[in-house]
């Protein structure tokens, strides 16, 4: 079979210019335009990652989008003013200095950026609108589930070692982190010299925002198809609190699926690549 058509766009997310690519399948498009699946990178992952798993859906039959949340590798970073910017009092166009804000792993912002690439993809031509499913790894394996869960064009998901909230124990904390936000104690939002980084991890996370978002709630109201794919030996968090509990969640409402590899969390993208990969081609085959 011929490689996939390969077409860099450019789209926007609340003002702010994304990066991404469309995968088309060659050969004769269906009437309706080709069922789609937008893909979702997780904590600090770029588009460029994810080509060859748009690349083996397209092959299978599947417009695919791949992309760059905002502030992360070809999009634009967020702006915000200066704290000596006068007062912007008024919606007009004018020159200034201002902050450029990037690497910022924000659930808030990233789920705005993933129902942005819906809009664009429904205005695609090509795109069947009424087929299109969702698929997301590691932190956006839970970014799946939740707009899966809150987005009715979503009509099928596939979510692999996702990350599905924030440590309750930790809540009060991360208000703390708000608070010192909104007081201007802390620099609000840019990368702050590894204050609450993660070892290991790319970017700076919101504290705030993750504590008052939750994935994991959000797979109570997922009403479609989802498979779950898992590390069994998943130590960037308790997999029986993430991708299973999600599981026992959805399946009170949706057919769902968990399926676990015998290894830890990046394993999956190269020794399993293959089957965790045939067995989300099957999942949307079967149910978008």
């Amino acid at each position: 079979m011929s490689e996939p058509q390969r077409k860099t766009v450019a789209l926007y997310s609340e003002g702010t210019r994304l990066a991404a690519e469309i995968f088309t399948p060659t050969g004769t498009r269906p009437e309706n335009g080709w069922p789609t699946i937008l893909l979702c990178h997780g904590w600090g992952g770029l588009k460029d990652h994810l080509a060859r798993y748009a690349q083996k859906f397209a092959r299978a039959g599947y417009l695919s989008m791949t992309f760059d949340y905002r502030g992360w590798g070809e999009s634009d970073g967020r702006l915000i003013a200066t704290r000596d910017a006068p007062p912007l009092l008024q919606a007009v166009e004018m020159q200034m200095v201002v902050r450029i804000l990037r690497e910022i792993v924000d659930p808030v912002d990233q789920t705005t950026d993933i129902r942005n690439c819906l809009a664009f993809l429904g205005s695609e031509p090509d795109v069947d609108r009424d087929r299109i499913g969702i698929w997301g790894t590691s932190y956006g394996g839970g970014h799946a589930v939740f707009t899966g869960g809150s987005d009715d064009r979503i009509k099928a998901i596939v979510a692999q070692i996702g990350g599905f909230g924030f440590p309750p124990e930790h809540r009060a904390w991360a208000r703390e982190r708000a608070a010192e936000k909104a007081r201007g104690l802390i620099d609000t939002l840019v990368p702050q010299n590894g204050l609450d980084g993660i070892e290991g991890l790319k970017g700076t996370p919101d504290v705030a925002r993750m504590a008052e978002h939750s994935q994991l709630a959000a797979a109570a109201q997922v009403r479609v198809p989802t498979l779950i794919l898992d590390a069994e030996f998943e130590e960037l968090n308790n997999r029986l609190e993430h991708g299973w509990a999600a599981y026992m969640m959805i399946r009170q409402n949706a057919l769902a699926q968990y399926v676990t590899y015998p290894c830890k969390h990046y394993v999956v993208y190269d020794v399993h690549f293959d089957d965790s990969t045939d067995r989300a081609v099957a999942w949307f085959n079967q149910y978008l």
